[in-house]
């Protein structure tokens, strides 16, 4: 994500700020602008949820309703009554505005499933301690545009729990959200298309092999042994839409990582080795802008090996604990070139 500053006085804020801590003033995040912005009382009007401490972004100007763009997609949040639910809605909207930042920024539709019941999405933050509503699922996942986050995934014992038994490398709220809306994106774009559909199976498989019979094998004999020869995690060789689904929250992850970096200036030159021109970067691309992906995905995998030493001298694990080898770049090629095409009105042709 990229450095926001205050427009008062031009100290460095960040994304969730609710006013600034050097001079006072009131901030919001403008969706229209994608800014944060300093206000006086009366000046603009803040989300409806702000009164509950889980969002700081405005109402666009003639706007209809009380809610912001990112909160207006939420359809059942857990009863507040209850602290921990109250709580941990509070860090699941602060990765859910993380992720429709990304989208504003990418220009992909966006449209609440109140308006466009076929066509659009729909956030479900569901605790099933508590009376859940009749068309709501209580597990993570995504259906027909609704995508559904169990609140236990916002304890981060309950998720680390959740994570070794499941052996995953990582596990995220962002991530989560990341991966979901990644199938709400395949329905949108490839699901049917002439050409993306077939370019699709080329690199992913066949998505039409029983989903359910290849989740159970995949959880009754563990991934498939070769995965790492095609794919960015274990998971994502369990069908093809799990594949797009974890290759879409990847290009996500490395494209916030590189907009940090490139807003922070970030540059690297390891003095040592005979391949250190490998490990070397300038974080000067914008990756929201037009740009050589090979380039970018070079850039990424320096700072991704930089990131991963000083994680590990502080004995923490990777951050990035992945390898984009050539299948998967080929596969986070597919993607972002479609998403150009989206972002500048073109037709996409593989």
């Amino acid at each position: 994500m990229k450095l926001f500053t205050c427009t008062q006085c031009g100290v460095v804020l960040h994304f969730e700020n609710t006013h600034c801590e050097h001079c006072g003033s009131a901030v919001g995040f403008d969706s229209s602008l994608l800014e944060l912005v300093s206000f006086q009382p009366g000046e603009r009007e803040r989300c409806a949820n702000f009164e509950a401490g889980v969002c700081n972004w405005l109402l666009p100007p003639d706007h209809a309703g009380g809610f912001c763009r990112a909160c207006e997609l939420n359809h059942y949040i857990p009863n507040l009554a209850d602290v921990k639910s109250h709580r941990g809605w509070r860090n699941i909207e602060f990765a859910k505005h993380r992720l429709i930042y990304s989208i504003l920024r990418l220009q992909l539709p966006l449209k609440s499933k109140a308006i466009d019941p076929e066509n659009g999405i729909s956030f479900d933050f569901i605790n099933p301690d508590q009376l859940v509503p009749e068309d709501a699922e209580t597990t993570t996942g995504h259906s027909a545009g609704t995508i559904t986050i169990a609140i236990e995934e916002a304890d981060p014992s309950s998720r680390e729990k959740a994570r070794v038994a499941m052996q995953e490398r990582y596990r995220t709220l962002l991530g989560h959200l990341r991966h979901e809306v990644g199938h709400y994106y395949w329905n949108l774009f490839i699901n049917g298309h002439p050409t993306l559909h077939p370019r699709f199976r080329e690199l992913f498989g066949d998505e039409t092999e029983k989903y359910g019979e290849s989740l159970k094998r995949h959880y009754t004999d563990g991934p498939n042994p070769r995965w790492m020869e095609s794919c960015i995690s274990a998971y994502a060789s369990s069908h093809p839409w799990e594949d797009w689904a974890e290759t879409w929250s990847h290009y996500l992850h490395l494209t916030d990582t590189m907009e940090t970096a490139h807003a922070l200036g970030v540059s690297l030159s390891p003095g040592v080795g005979a391949f250190n021109e490998n490990l070397s970067m300038v974080a000067d691309v914008d990756p929201y802008d037009p740009m050589d992906f090979s380039v970018f995905l070079r850039q990424a995998v320096a700072l991704t090996f930089a990131v991963n030493s000083i994680n590990r001298s502080m004995g923490q694990p990777d951050l990035y604990p992945f390898v984009l080898n050539d299948p998967v770049r080929q596969k986070l090629t597919f993607i972002h070139e479609l998403l150009s095409a989206v972002r500048e009105n073109r037709p996409f042709f593989c």
